[in-house]
């Protein structure tokens, strides 16, 4: 897309926004519904095993924040991040991080009545960049015995961007280098620990470490397909390894976590900034709290139901039989991702995939629009459009579909992937 178009792109952005917020600050139940909507289940005349991408329920949701509860709101990032390119923070976040994790979980901490959470309190740890780690404990106002001055713009769960102020910092210049605080889990709720992203830490080599992070993952997963000989659904003379390029899984998990509101006020680079340091920040349990309302969950953003047609249909993979603990271990949870991909093929004719495929671009829109919405709609759409998200083709499919090859050229350009 040229960047006149993409500017006209996001000016309609901006405009279908601002109907959305109003909508949803008048009627904040019908956006509820139509989630759920959104999200019912797809059926399908196609036959045998290939077929459960169609006939089960769709098998991710849209791009979520780490969070149980409510769906977030846009949050505006005013800072510009530091892009220091000499700053390494990981070893000071895992201080910071096991400093949160150790403190005692004391009366009022986490009060829950029934099923729902009544009340809690926010462990944070701060400091500056080199120096002593404070902790603080403060309650759902800020309110806290230490004299620290803690704001926040919205309560966005583990993602909470806080501003930290004292006597000797009046202007907020203490960095949050971990927060504690209850979320749903399985059977009730937990405390959990997690690094916010924060434009403190947004610097070069942060970045640099969210994205090693990230292709590591990846190298194991296609390890993992060539060491058990994890043969493609659609071209069994090959492996999925050999059919599916590895710069979509990659892109595609970076896209699960851009938001569309948020990317209109901060651009795309900055969108993918964000997702890296998260990523540089928390590792293996980055993204390990984003669950949808609809069950989707983890950084891949899986539906139960999809992840266990797939680990019916590649059983050499030897994903986790447990689908909790299967996308809350990263290396697995990119693993069945990459899987899904090739399983979204076999909903494709054969003529149709031979023109789709001699395409990198046309091939990415498919595994992207496939991996958001059913792919038996996407080849019906295809065949009646011949675009991936053309006609009635919902609009947050025409997005995902734009911001992954955004962030693909994005990742290409910065970081001379391709």
């Amino acid at each position: 897309m040229s960047k006149r178009l993409q500017r006209k792109f996001l000016r309609f952005l901006g405009a279908f926004s601002a109907l959305v917020i109003a909508v949803a600050m008048t009627a904040p139940d019908a956006g509820a519904a139509a989630a759920k909507k959104h999200h019912a289940a797809h059926k399908s005349s196609a036959h045998h095993k290939k077929a459960a991408v169609a006939s089960g329920k769709k098998h991710r949701k849209g791009r979520v924040a780490a969070k149980a509860g409510p769906v977030r709101q846009a949050v505006i990032t005013v800072k510009p991040h530091e892009d220091a390119p000499d700053f390494d923070f990981q070893p000071r976040i895992q201080e910071a991080q096991a400093l949160a994790a150790k403190q005692p979980v004391l009366p009022g901490d986490m009060v829950v009545r029934g099923n729902d959470l009544a009340s809690f309190n926010w462990v944070l740890v701060v400091g500056e960049k080199t120096g002593p780690l404070t902790v603080i404990r403060m309650d759902e106002q800020g309110r806290n015995d230490q004299r620290f001055i803690v704001t926040w713009p919205v309560n966005n769960y583990l993602n909470t961007k806080f501003s930290v102020a004292d006597a000797a910092h009046p202007a907020g210049g203490l960095i949050v280098f971990a927060q504690r605080r209850p979320v749903r889990a399985k059977g009730g709720w937990e405390e959990a620990v997690y690094t916010a992203y924060s434009a403190e830490l947004d610097t070069q080599k942060m970045q640099d470490a969210g994205l090693d992070y990230l292709r590591t993952l990846e190298h194991l997963a296609y390890n993992r397909i060539n060491d058990h000989d994890v043969r493609s659904r659609v071209a069994p003379t090959k492996t999925v390894a050999e059919q599916i390029p590895r710069d979509m899984v990659l892109r595609l998990m970076i896209t699960e976590h851009v938001d569309p509101l948020h990317m209109k006020y901060v651009g795309i680079e900055q969108c993918v900034h964000e997702v890296l340091i998260t990523i540089a920040a928390n590792r293996d349990k980055a993204y390990s709290y984003a669950r949808s309302s609809a069950g989707a969950l983890g950084l891949p953003q899986f539906m139960e139901s999809s992840y266990h047609m797939v680990r019916d249909n590649y059983p050499n993979a030897r994903l986790e039989p447990d689908f909790n603990r299967g996308m809350t271990n990263l290396h697995n949870a990119v693993l069945a991702s990459t899987l899904l991909l090739d399983l979204e093929l076999t909903e494709m004719p054969k003529s149709m995939l031979k023109q789709v495929t001699e395409s990198s671009a046309h091939f990415a829109a498919f595994l992207a629009a496939g991996y958001n919405r059913n792919p038996v709609k996407v080849v019906k759409t295809y065949l009646k459009t011949k675009s991936m998200t053309g006609g009635s083709a919902p609009f947050e499919n025409k997005m995902y579909v734009r911001i992954q090859a955004w962030v693909g050229d994005f990742l290409s350009r910065e970081y001379s992937r391709t």
